[in-house]
């Protein structure tokens, strides 16, 4: 609370201390006068965009054989190895949060096998990416996510046998993350910090690992103005969400050394693998939520900006492995592994919300360039909102066709509800809001005389809003 004046000046920033920090992500100015000049940047301040998920680690084997994915083992029995997929990303943080995909699924194959009567190379398929991570909402939704990429099984070979004991099966990819709800009011008195999008999924495993999937997006800080006097504004305030980030790399495929002991070290004595599937991206953060009041003059022609963050791309797709054998004594043959595929986007970031309070529209210079728009990229966020509100000096005592007391005033632990021969027949409750607009109780109402029960309220000021057939009404009342 400031008693005096609050004066940015022109080349002046303000950064917004990021939640993620301290827990605060906003920035609240209560003053006599107000004036923005400057930037106020609250891009990113808000909630946290979720982790990445982890690379796929492990290999593990039917048979006990998962060290021949990478080294001759056991070269005269048949074995079974698998590979991991990639592991998912974490939901972003806040209300909208966007959701995280799947992991990954495994990739599976023979291991190479030395016969008696003709050696057969190994081939095992790579695993799936995970899915990528959806974007935050808050005022507009953010999006879903793309599935991470398949991981390969397939082969192109010339005078060799694969080992078929058991089936190539490559991993399939991750389902992306799906989209949150929006929050929050488009023309109350709430305000509120940007959800986060979930994290990137990470790439599957082959003979080389892949990479971890990146954090999503922050969503945008809160900024709130409270005037007294006046709000003067040419500068520019923004709290946009952050951009996703990208999925993790696939593994890439390799082979073995050669694992039989006659003349001919052909490509058939050899395991190889498949390149596996890349990570979808991560989530854009959603924008966050700039709120200016005065209960006097206001001339706003500054910049305002709560724009989501745009989703981020896959990852980069695992290699195949190649071999190509030729020897005068001994056969020609060669072999091809297949490339994992990429994976999906992550989804973009939902717009925020902008609410500009003034008392009197003839008065006030209300002409800002406001941006509310979602993410965009191969998914689109949904747009935020904006209201600029006239004739805010009357929420203090307003005037409508709705004759209704408050008593007593100032109360204790109760207030009362009196109405003249009002129609009850739609919708009627109120609301009871704090000197920061926040909504602090809700009471659905039923009779023309109703009694409202406050003793868990701290002492101070309250507007009770009424809602009664779809007309607004709203006056003040004192907790004592």
């Amino acid at each position: 609370m400031i008693s005096g004046d609050f004066n940015l000046q022109s080349g002046v920033t303000i950064y917004v201390t990021p939640h993620s920090n301290n827990g605060c992500g906003e920035l609240k100015i209560y003053a006599q006068n107000i004036v923005i000049d400057g930037f106020v940047n609250g891009d990113y301040a808000g909630y946290s965009g979720g982790t990445g998920g982890i690379k796929g680690l492990a290999v593990t084997s039917a048979t006990g054989h998962d060290v021949a994915l990478t080294a001759c083992n056991d070269p005269g029995s048949e074995g079974n190895i698998s590979v991991e997929g990639g592991q998912a990303g974490q939901d972003g943080q806040g209300p909208g949060a966007g959701f995280a995909g799947l992991n990954g699924g495994i990739g599976s194959g023979s291991k190479q096998y030395c016969g008696n009567f003709g050696d057969e190379a190994g081939l095992i398929a790579g695993a799936g990416g995970a899915g990528g991570g959806a974007g935050g909402s808050y005022g507009g939704l953010g999006t879903l996510a793309g599935n991470g990429g398949n991981g390969s099984n397939s082969s192109t070979t010339v005078g060799l046998s694969i080992e078929g004991s058991y089936p190539a099966t490559f991993g399939i990819g991750g389902t992306g993350g799906t989209e949150n709800i929006t929050y929050g009011t488009a023309a109350g008195f709430d305000i509120a910090l940007g959800s986060g999008g979930a994290g990137a999924g990470s790439g599957g495993r082959s003979y080389y690992l892949g990479t971890d999937g990146i954090k999503g997006g922050n969503g945008g800080g809160l900024v709130f103005l409270k005037a007294e006097q006046s709000v003067q504004m040419t500068g520019t305030i923004s709290v946009k969400g952050e951009d996703g980030s990208y999925g993790g790399n696939g593994g890439s495929g390799d082979a073995t050394t050669d694992c039989c002991s006659d003349g001919c070290n052909g490509c058939d004595e050899r395991t190889f693998s498949c390149g596996s599937g890349a990570g979808a991206g991560s989530g854009g953060g959603s924008g966050g939520g700039i709120f200016i009041e005065t209960s006097g003059s206001a001339s706003i022609t500054g910049n305002l900006n709560a724009i989501g963050g745009i989703g981020g791309n896959s990852g980069q797709l695992g290699n195949g492995a190649y071999c190509d054998y030729s020897d005068i004594f001994c056969s020609d043959n060669s072999i091809t592994t297949g490339n994992g595929n990429i994976g999906g986007a992550g989804g973009s970031g939902g717009g925020g919300r902008i609410k500009l309070f003034v008392p009197e529209c003839a008065q006030a210079i209300i002409n800002p360039t406001v941006l509310v728009n979602g993410g965009t990229g191969f998914y689109n966020g949904e747009a935020g909102s904006y209201e600029s509100i006239c004739g805010y000096a009357d929420l203090n005592e307003n005037s409508t066709t709705i004759n209704w007391y408050v008593y007593p005033n100032p109360a204790d632990d109760h207030f009362t509800l009196s109405f003249d021969n009002y129609d009850f027949s739609g919708k009627a409750y109120v609301e009871l809001l704090n000197t920061l607009g926040q909504v602090v109780s809700t009471f659905d109402l039923s009779a023309a005389n109703s009694t409202l029960a406050i003793p868990e309220l701290s002492k101070g000021v309250y507007l009770v809003r009424l809602t009664l057939n779809n007309e607004i009404s709203i006056k003040k009342i004192i907790k004592r």
